[in-house]
């Protein structure tokens, strides 16, 4: 259901509108009738709604003095005005349609349609925001699992910088420790090549999320200052993956 609310200081233009919205607006719930400045302010700082009704005049104000005490407004807003159509249009912008009075049923099916569209848009972007916000925190949450001659260490999989070959030992460079594991090199590539890891020279495999530039004498600075050399054959696959971050 779409939350609404309706602001309003005439009883008959509120009763109005609450009922038309009541019976030709099936997907709509009116939570809150308010007819002040006073009441509207504090219930917008402290609720949500998805659109507001807002008569522009009202007693001791006006609807502008509301929308000011607003620290932000994620809220779509529809004025009703006695006004006509060229006194608002210096106010209407993306976020904000009107209806004149006598609202009209059908003028405000509507206006209800115009916002729909904007609001079902907006629905599926932040549903897609969500989405990768999940993903990266799935990504973040991620961990590996190192075992060496005395401990085991559950390492998460973005605080590795780099993880280096010495012999059949790999030495593992994260943002806080180092650490070496009695695997070789190759076993953490297939681990961690699924990840943003690349395999840029023999004896290094690097998180590409550290590093700052490409140098032409065939290293990578990193940003711990490290430098890293670069095999010849993977610096321009190295540019191009970079480039896609």
């Amino acid at each position: 259901m779409i939350k609404a609310v309706i602001i309003e200081d005439e009883f008959n233009a509120l009763n109005t509108l609450d009922k038309l919205i009541k019976y030709t607006q099936k997907d709509i719930e009116v939570i809150a009738k308010i007819d002040n400045i006073t009441e509207a302010t504090t219930f917008l700082k402290s609720q949500t709604p998805d659109l507001v009704f807002m008569d522009i005049e009202l007693i001791g104000g006006n609807a502008f003095q509301i929308l000011e005490a607003l620290d932000s407004i994620a809220f779509k807003i529809i004025f009703t005005t006695a006004y006509d159509e060229f006194a608002i249009k210096a106010i209407k912008f993306d976020t904000i349609d009107y209806l004149l009075k006598p609202i009209d049923s059908e003028e405000l099916s509507e206006c209800i349609d115009r916002f729909r569209v904007a609001f079902k848009k907006e629905q599926v972007y932040k549903s897609a925001i969500d989405k990768v916000s999940e993903i990266n925190e799935k990504e973040n949450q991620k961990t590996l699992l190192i075992k060496t001659a005395d401990a085991q260490y559950f390492l998460q999989i973005k605080d590795i910088i780099r993880c280096q070959s010495d012999g059949s030992y790999t030495i593992f460079h994260t943002v806080d420790k180092k650490i070496m594991s009695a695997r070789n090199l190759k076993y953490y590539e297939n681990i961690l090549s699924e990840h943003t890891f690349v395999r840029v020279h023999q004896s290094h495999l690097v998180n590409i999320k550290y590093i700052k530039t490409i140098s032409a004498n065939n290293t990578v600075s990193l940003t711990n200052n490290e430098k890293i050399p670069v095999a010849t054959r993977k610096k321009s696959y190295l540019k191009q993956l970079l480039d896609t971050l």
